[in-house]
């Protein structure tokens, strides 16, 4: 399979990129934003797409086309110049379109496999500008909005991936509530894009399934020849985002707050937890080493304790009056009857 040329793109000079990829940058929107296609070689494959214009003036747009990499192991796409493979395989229906403001409009596009296409992974982006395209590696002053394409050419692909460590965030297993995080990473030496399937099963010191988590669960793939980051993690109320940062404020301590914040994200008791997922054609499935965590409700256990003590204490008072007194009358009722 041929791999796309490393020249990375300079046609954009305003440009919005999410983890996700994007959707609505500058204005213009763009469904879906992600098409995950298989074909045989020489096959024409064709899709629908749709455009909304969603600004106060009427635009002119301009498709383009860029094969595209994963960059580090957050899985963002890296965009290079298409001088072979997907980029140069995909035509639209239109080069340009004009919409008034508000303005949607469904257009279609091919992707023409050729015949000699080794089977594999091809990705590549189909992009709509407020300018035209110009030559590779020319600067085109404009915005653009696009879409990512994933693409399999049916054929004997060979699979192989797995994990390569899990452990939790920061390395920290001590909690005293929820959320908790966790990291693995995924590598994918295949020949195409791999999406992995599972759960962090989280079990009690007893052995039963406390929670399962989706190991995946925003659907990311692991490009071939690169190794992946997924966060998976076990929240209620809080995620571990928010956590990070109501502590990055440094917002002086509160005990009562800690204690409400325990409550709404209560956890107890000591955990171990394991990635249990799968992938490919065959769904091979990959296990990880268990690792272990404790979380403890410390503020919130001081408050049960000192509360708790002194309930118990009266509970067991009144009980205890309650009996004598039922004993007192059963004694006094059998003393009726019996004419004593």
């Amino acid at each position: 399979m041929k791999k796309p040329t490393l020249t990375i793109i300079a046609s954009v000079i305003t440009f919005v990129i999410s983890v996700g990829f994007f959707r609505t940058a500058q204005a213009l929107t763009i469904t879906p934003i992600r098409y995950e296609i298989a074909g045989d070689p020489g096959q024409t494959l064709t899709e629908k797409m749709g455009l909304v214009n969603e600004t106060n003036t009427t635009q002119t747009y301009y498709a383009s086309f860029s094969n595209f990499e994963a960059q580090g192991d957050t899985g963002s796409p890296t965009f290079v110049d298409a001088k072979d493979g997907l980029g140069t395989w995909i035509t639209t229906e239109q080069a340009s379109i004009t919409l008034a403001p508000g303005a949607q409009k469904e257009l279609s596009f091919s992707i023409k496999i050729p015949k000699d296409a080794e089977p594999g992974g091809y990705f590549a982006a189909l992009f709509w500008g407020t300018s035209p395209g110009g030559q590779p590696g020319q600067v085109s002053i404009g915005t653009k909005t696009g879409m990512l394409i994933l693409l399999s050419v049916n054929g004997d692909i060979r699979e192989q991936a797995g994990l390569v460590d899990f452990k939790i965030n920061n390395n920290k297993h001590f909690y005293k509530q929820l959320p908790v995080g966790f990291e693995y990473r995924f590598s994918n030496q295949g020949g195409d894009r791999v999406k992995p399937k599972g759960d962090v099963v989280i079990r009690s010191i007893f052995g039963w399934v406390a929670k399962r988590v989706n190991a995946n669960q925003f659907d990311g793939n692991v490009l071939p020849g690169t190794t992946r980051k997924f966060n998976p993690e076990w929240s209620k109320r809080t995620s571990v985002e928010q956590r990070e940062q109501d502590l990055a404020r440094n917002e002086s301590y509160s005990f009562f707050k800690e204690v409400k914040n325990e409550w709404h994200n209560f956890a107890f008791g000591i955990f171990k937890a394991k990635v249990v997922a799968s992938f490919g054609v065959s769904d091979q499935v990959v296990k990880s080493k268990g690792i272990y965590f404790v979380v403890f409700p410390l503020e919130l256990s001081l408050v049960i304790v000192v509360l708790g003590i002194p309930t118990f204490f009266l509970l067991r008072f009144f009980l205890r009056r309650y009996n004598r007194s039922i004993i007192r009358k059963a004694q006094k009722r059998f003393s009726n009857e019996q004419g004593i």
